[in-house]
């Protein structure tokens, strides 16, 4: 990081404060940049600050404040969901209802046909989460890492990202609490018929794991009250809907970030 911008970040901060200065600057007016810089003490935000080694004016320095902070914000969310979910291979449930899809070539159990088609649409509802999640990250990493700036633009990109994220998990999560119990039942009779344990034993854990996360899916649930909302609408509508309500939230949190601006002072 540029040390004098590191120096005027350190100007503002407070004793034992840690100075961490976003990478990504965002110019007003196609002018000078503006970095946001977090203070924090014992891993908890203290406060913000908005600087520049060009010419400071208050008022652009405001203005990129919404746009920086909001950014941050935005990732913080999808690195906490996107990133965190994007880990699960769509393969967890695509071995196992290829082992059933194996079984049911030679025998008939109308129990273990409905876990196929079921753990197939978790598989695929899976696929595309990650696809979204992989490729944003994708882009972050080898865009706005390699340039270190954001435009009005990439703020659009991260609540798309973010409406898709939450669609996806809603759809996700709404069709695994539907059909737990015949999940469960899946799973007993995969035992009784010995596909079970023809299974890797990393899918044989995340079933288990999987089957014994149905209170943390319905907590999730509960969050995604838009995304319940809107199942009815079309893709484009729905995903609008989203993207807006992100924007709005965001837009509801800007005056509790700027209590804890520290320079300029709104």
């Amino acid at each position: 990081m540029n040390a004098q911008l590191m120096g005027i970040a350190k100007k503002h901060k407070k004793w034992f404060e840690e100075v961490i200065i976003n990478p990504m600057g965002y110019a007003v007016n196609n002018r000078d940049y503006y970095y946001l810089v977090i203070y924090k003490r014992n891993n908890k935000l203290k406060g913000y600050a908005v600087i520049t080694t060009g010419d400071f004016n208050k008022n652009d320095a405001l203005y990129a404040f919404e746009k920086l902070v909001l950014y941050s914000a935005f990732m913080n969310n999808f690195s906490s969901i996107g990133e965190t979910r994007a880990r699960i291979s769509p393969d967890n449930f695509y071995i196992p209802a290829n082992y059933l899809s194996d079984y049911l070539e030679s025998n008939s159990n109308d129990i273990l046909a409905r876990g196929e088609l079921i753990l197939k649409e978790l598989g695929v509802l899976q696929e595309e989460f990650v696809k979204n999640a992989n490729n944003y990250t994708d882009y972050y990493d080898h865009h706005i890492l390699k340039t270190n700036i954001i435009v009005d633009s990439d703020l659009d990109k991260i609540i798309e990202v973010l409406a898709n994220v939450n669609r996806l998990q809603y759809l996700a999560g709404e069709k695994f609490v539907s059909s737990y119990e015949e999940l469960k039942e899946v799973q007993s009779e995969m035992v009784k018929e010995g596909v079970f344990s023809k299974l890797p034993k990393d899918n044989q854990v995340f079933l288990k794991e999987l089957l014994s996360s149905k209170k943390e899916t319905e907590t999730t649930l509960l969050t995604l009250e838009r995304e319940k909302e809107t199942a009815h609408l079309p893709y484009e509508e729905r995903m609008e809907v989203s993207k807006k309500g992100f924007w709005k939230e965001g837009q509801k949190k800007l005056p509790r970030y700027k209590q804890d601006l520290r320079y300029p002072k709104p």
